[in-house]
């Protein structure tokens, strides 16, 4: 038999819930303070969107090399990561740091979205990409099924 249960009821017990997550100082994890545990960025195109999408990441991680085609955008975006790297290609950014990026954010014109995330995702590396991801189904699945493969969002 269902027991049914009073307003009086519901409020003392979510109320000693409330003063038990208070007491305890509640139940949220601290944030690593280790460079070793921090996400290893890698952006592609700095200027636009993708200086919002860099800042993003930078907020988040530690953005460590940076990539855009135009020389006064690349040195712009510099200026906010000093440490990061600079290149022009992606292409060789991602073979000269594959080692030391966990991540890439793909902020580019839309006919370099699907070639900038496949070759980072064939490398095992997560990535963020600006819309639209592909121009053609064959590219979406084709992103779809090298994610699933290599175990990257």
């Amino acid at each position: 038999m269902p027991q049914r249960t009073s307003r009086r009821d519901f409020l003392q017990a979510t109320a000693a819930t409330g003063i038990g997550f208070w007491v305890a100082g509640g139940v949220q994890a601290h944030q690593s303070e280790s460079a070793n545990e921090k996400v290893q960025i890698a952006c592609v195109g700095c200027g636009g969107k993708g200086s919002s999408d860099s800042a993003d990441s930078g907020s988040r991680g530690e953005v460590v090399a940076i990539c855009d085609v135009d020389e006064k955008t690349l040195n712009a975006a510099a200026t906010r990561f000093p440490k990061a790297k600079k290149f022009f290609d992606f292409r060789e950014m991602l073979e000269k740091m594959g080692k030391s990026i966990d991540a890439v954010t793909v902020s580019t014109p839309d006919h370099t979205h699907s070639a900038a995330a496949l070759m980072a995702m064939r490398m095992g590396k997560h990535c963020f990409v600006q819309k639209p991801l592909t121009h053609t189904i064959y590219e979406a699945r084709l992103l779809g099924q090298v994610a699933k493969e290599k175990k990257v969002a």
